[in-house]
């Protein structure tokens, strides 16, 4: 898929065109800051997917899916952009955006937003100029989500009871404050890839609050703090 990417903000153009270069079957046609140097590259290139940022200097993103669907312009399009007002969100599902990240965000959910493009891209090819029921259910109906299980005991795949208890001590020690992954890989003994598992996992519950910044080179930095230091004492 032929992809344009507008952001403002250089350490977030850098990231997403890391990661979008860990992805296969994706290329770059553009990077571009605003939204006039945006409408010029679409005006000349055959675009497929637009990772586009809401807030853009003293313009609005949306006004760019809204001129596309418009034209009636065959572009998959994710919205990437720190906007997370139900007002944006609402007019974004409206306008029939396939994706919506809210910055901060992770590879695996770029992943995931831009893998469900593709395979969208990918059945649209293959379709027959008459298509049957399940041609069109399999563009308008996704997989049927297995639940998942909320009881606190339960555990992600991947992730064990003496892992998780290991964790949180290291979490204790730091009494209320600001600590990184790496600071609990330390006093653990453990990955720093294994820690972030199981710092998500406590994120998730609400347990610990997770703040977001990005390097001098524009890869993610995280710290946490602990929001309940009595249940994390009983895990």
């Amino acid at each position: 898929m032929r992809v344009l990417v507008v952001e403002d903000d250089p350490m977030v153009m850098r990231l997403n065109v890391e990661f979008l270069n860990r992805l296969e079957g994706f290329s770059l046609v553009a990077q571009c800051e605003d939204l006039p140097a945006a409408r010029d590259v679409l005006a000349r290139e055959a675009v497929d997917l637009l990772l586009l940022d809401v807030y853009l200097r003293e313009h609005n993103g949306l006004a760019l899916v809204r001129e596309l669907r418009r034209q009636a312009r065959d572009v998959q399009i994710v919205l990437i952009t720190a906007a997370s007002e139900m007002e944006t969100i609402r007019e974004a599902k409206h306008l029939g955006v396939n994706d919506y990240l809210v910055k901060p965000f992770e590879f695996e959910r770029f992943q995931e937003a831009l893998t469900r493009c593709q395979e969208t891209f990918q059945r649209l090819s293959r379709l027959p100029a008459r298509a049957h029921q399940r041609d069109v259910d399999s563009l308008f109906r996704r997989e049927p989500q297995v639940p998942v299980s909320t009881r606190p005991g339960d555990l992600p795949k991947g992730l064990t009871t003496n892992s998780l208890t290991q964790v949180a001590r290291a979490v204790a020690e730091h009494e209320g404050a600001s600590f990184t992954t790496e600071a609990v890989s330390d006093s653990t003994g453990m990955s720093r890839v294994s820690v972030r598992k199981y710092l998500k996992h406590l994120v998730d519950r609400g347990l610990l609050e997770e703040a977001f910044h990005y390097g001098q080179v524009g890869r993610p930095s995280f710290t946490y703090r602990c929001l309940d230091a009595d249940t994390l004492a009983r895990l």
